[in-house]
């Protein structure tokens, strides 16, 4: 064998065992799936009105219904993220993992849905302007067939649960009310703007069962500058 053969050989053996270290070292250096994450921390908002000053709801059952019921859902919401941050998914069934996400999806709505609620209601009742006004009109026929559909859709969830909403489709460039039995409800794409709550915690305190009374006093407080921002942000989407 030729001494240009020999080097060949050496060096081509020299490749080879640098290529196995190589691999080996890739191997030891592979990104290893995470087995936890951090949690995302929900943080709940004051209550943005004075509770003594709407009128048609009494300052006790909006401070329940603010620090027990929304508050509430804030933390159940943390807890499902903290379990869901700690998952080993090769490991978890898929009936627990079903389980967490339908509870996550339920709170996470709560939460906004309650947000948009309090947000809207005003303590000083007015009338809708501008844009809004303008689009109610469009897509409703009028502010009072608007309020004919809204507060029947309330009356239609008079079990004691669910949620009416107002809401734009960016899809569509247009206003819809919808009816969501549960938390778990929502339409895809759905803006929300305007939500009255029908769970029995949002008025049973103050109505008992007579829920039209109810809705009658919400219309009558609804803060329609909230809802008319909503809609312009909503424009941009």
């Amino acid at each position: 064998m030729t001494d240009m053969s020999r080097r060949s050989l050496a060096a081509g053996a020299g490749l080879l065992v640098g290529g196995f270290a190589l691999g080996a070292r890739a191997q030891s250096t592979a990104p290893q799936l995470a087995t936890s994450v951090a949690a995302p921390k929900a943080t709940p908002k004051p209550l943005v009105i004075n509770p003594d000053k709407v009128k048609g709801l009494s300052a006790d059952l909006l401070r329940r219904h603010h620090d027990t019921e929304y508050a509430g859902m804030v933390k159940k919401l943390n807890a499902v993220s903290e379990e869901l941050a700690r998952i080993d998914f090769a490991d978890v069934t898929p009936e627990r993992l079903g389980e967490l996400k339908r509870d996550e999806q339920a709170a996470q709505n709560a939460i906004i849905l309650h947000e948009i609620y309090f947000e809207g209601l005003s303590e000083t009742p007015g009338q809708p302007s501008g844009l809004l006004a303008q689009a109610l009109s469009r897509d409703f026929g009028s502010l009072d067939r608007w309020k004919a559909e809204f507060g029947g859709i309330g009356r239609s969830l008079g079990a004691g649960t669910g949620w009416v909403v107002l809401a734009y489709a960016p899809r569509d460039k247009r206003l819809f009310n919808y009816r969501a039995e549960n938390d778990s409800m929502a339409p895809a794409g759905g803006v929300p703007l305007l939500v009255m709550d029908m769970y029995e915690h949002a008025y049973a305190a103050d109505y008992e069962k007579d829920v039209a009374r109810y809705i009658e006093a919400f219309v009558q407080a609804i803060k329609w500058t909230n809802a008319e921002r909503l809609y312009r942000e909503a424009m941009r989407v």
